[in-house]
């Protein structure tokens, strides 16, 4: 078979079980004793875990009932709030876009925060029997493995190569947008098996496995509960479908364009039964929109120069680049792609230009790149001009999505164009050997620069990194219910620690017992240190940010202000100060406020 040959796989040339595959693999038994399909893909999810595990995830597996991840940021605890949240809203027949618990007592809209609740609905038996904690390692356990499996699947499917596969895999599983997202604990990023699903599914349909309307079900249903996943992530897969059918249907021999055209029409149905199955969820977000909801700083979008420059501590022998990544800090990072794999997708391109697979793949990752870079070219840290697409990014939807994140769907590109490269056949042995070496090479440069356990996300300079690692037990007073002794059912409170988000951890902890002022639910909708304004500022106490606490108190109808001792030096000097006394109990100290009026039953609990 020739280079020119095996791209109609992925144009979907034909429907019948017989047409030609790369690497002649027609069939899916795979040479070199490696076992038939279910035992393949049994096999590479077990290595997935399995390096996933030893590499970085040791700690979720000894500790799974313990906070690790990020808590001296404010996302983690936030998923861990969801999952407890949805089953209680669902539960008790509430509005779970709505929720009273947090921002007491208005409480805050849930619809533009990411509370991915497909995830937290799924593991409801999980959050149920152990907790939201251990619900929330498995999320963390569990998500790059079986993403790194889902593109496994759909690379094997069109190659027929369980090693080249099983390289694939690496590349989008544990790419560094997979694990720095897994590592900051930011649920709503790591949750991308669907992606590779649905590929896989369009070629199961292209060979004739699934019939039309299976097809179009699965993909409505996948479509569906991405969606409920991420909301961003859905908008920017519509485009990258919508792009992908285009450039196919471009690239495609005459005779083929007809099948195309087929496979488009069912994913628009498919589309359209996804819609209606969010339509309770898009309606209402749509109807709450948050005013100035914009995302169009520069640090999210795609700096070209972090598809090559790796973290600071990952320069190796070239030391003289460690100035330069520092330089960087400001970017994301979670868009490296390492020189290697960048060669063999212009190798691709330059030595098989002829394959009609070569160019939509190619021309589909300029695409996302071209996307990924926003409205303004930036590389390095000077910013060259204004894109000529720049005004997409002023849509609804669009400006408040991050470019850069369009960087994972280029890595599942990727991880077919590495597929396609080790799987096309070649008499040569010596070409064969070189090409090995240059995947390998791909897939080291991806791993070597992933962050570890010491590493955390990476994040501006002076920003808190986050880490896989055990950290302090709850205390106490919310593991062993002591709270219920000292808080009344509903009584609003505030919860100050250097745990990120600490309120909404202990409230989840506690099932929805005390009612939480402030809490961080968004970047954009919520103050970034999970604390209310006035009690925030009293980090640096001033006799007017004091007056401005007590009357924040009594408007709120705050009655306790619970500080967990770990932490509580400072902020038992500052209420000391205040003349407020506390009780120690449960590793918290528990001060008591007086109120010249209540709220509470003018905001009743949710």
């Amino acid at each position: 078979m020739t280079a020119g040959e095996a791209d109609e796989p992925a144009l979907g040339a034909g429907r019948t079980a017989t047409v030609p595959r790369i690497g002649g693999a027609g069939q899916l038994a795979v040479a070199a004793g490696v076992p038939r399909p279910v035992v393949q893909g049994l096999l590479a999810l077990a290595v997935y875990l399995a390096v996933f595990i030893i590499g970085y995830a040791l700690p979720l597996v000894r500790h799974p009932g313990l906070p690790q991840v990020g808590q001296a940021t404010v996302d983690p605890n936030f998923y861990i709030w969801s999952w407890r949240w949805w089953p209680y809203a669902i539960s008790h027949g509430l509005n779970p876009l709505y929720s009273g618990q947090i921002g007491a007592p208005a409480g805050y809209d849930l619809a533009w925060a990411t509370s991915v609740p497909a995830v937290a609905v799924v593991l409801i038996p999980i959050t149920a029997a152990f907790g939201p904690i251990t619900s929330f390692n498995l999320t963390l356990l569990l998500s790059a493995p079986v993403s790194a499996w889902a593109a496994f699947l759909a690379a094997r499917r069109l190659t027929g190569r369980f090693w080249a596969a099983l390289m694939a895999g690496a590349v989008y599983g544990f790419s560094s947008y997979e694990i720095s997202h897994t590592v900051a604990g930011q649920a709503n990023l790591i949750v991308n098996l669907l992606f590779p699903l649905m590929l896989y599914l369009a070629l199961l349909w292209r060979d004739g496995k699934l019939g039309r309307r299976a097809f179009a079900g699965l993909m409505a249903v996948a479509m569906a509960a991405e969606f409920y996943i991420s909301v961003e992530a859905f908008a920017e897969m519509t485009a990258l479908w919508a792009a992908g059918l285009l450039i196919g249907f471009a690239v495609a021999r005459p005779e083929a364009r007809r099948t195309v055209a087929r496979l488009a029409g069912l994913v628009g149905a498919a589309y359209v039964v996804a819609i209606a199955l969010a339509s309770p969820y898009l309606v209402y977000a749509l109807r709450h929109y948050p005013a100035g909801f914009t995302r169009m700083s520069p640090k999210y979008s795609l700096n070209l120069a972090n598809l090559v420059v790796p973290r600071p501590n990952r320069v190796f022998w070239l030391t003289s680049l460690t100035h330069y990544a520092n330089s960087l800090l400001g970017f994301s990072s979670n868009a490296y792609v390492g020189i290697p794999l960048l060669l063999i997708v212009l190798a691709l391109a330059v030595l098989t230009w002829s394959s009609r697979l070569t160019r939509l793949l190619v021309i589909l990752f300029a695409v996302i790149l071209a996307l990924a870079l926003g409205p303004r070219l930036i590389i390095g840290g000077r910013q060259l001009g204004t894109l000529p697409w720049a005004r997409l990014w002023t849509l609804p939807v669009a400006r408040s999505a991050e470019p850069v994140r369009l960087i994972l769907f280029g890595y599942l590109v990727l991880a077919i164009i590495l597929a396609v490269w080790l799987a096309t056949p070649t008499r040569s042995r010596l070409l064969l050997a070189s090409r090995w070496i240059l995947g390998l090479a791909a897939v080291a440069a991806i791993l070597a620069n992933l962050p570890t356990i010491s590493d955390g996300e990476s994040l501006p300079a002076g920003a808190p990194s986050a880490a896989i690692r055990p950290t302090s037990a709850l205390p106490a007073f919310i593991s062993a219910g002591l709270y219920r002794d000292y808080l009344r059912p509903g009584e609003i409170v505030v919860v100050v620690s250097d745990r990120g988000n600490a309120g909404l951890l202990f409230q989840a902890d506690a099932n929805f017992y005390m009612r939480i002022a402030g809490g961080f639910i968004n970047q954009s909708l919520s103050d970034s240190t999970g604390l209310p304004a006035p009690v925030a500022l009293l980090r640096h106490p001033t006799p007017a940010r004091e007056r401005q606490f007590r009357a924040y108190v009594h408007q709120a109808g705050v009655g306790a202000i619970l500080v967990e001792r770990a932490w509580a030096a400072h902020w038992m000097k500052v209420f000391s100060a205040m003349g407020l006394h506390g009780t120690p109990v449960g590793g918290v100290i528990v001060y008591r406020t007086a109120l010249a009026q209540r709220v509470n039953d003018r905001f009743p609990p949710q």
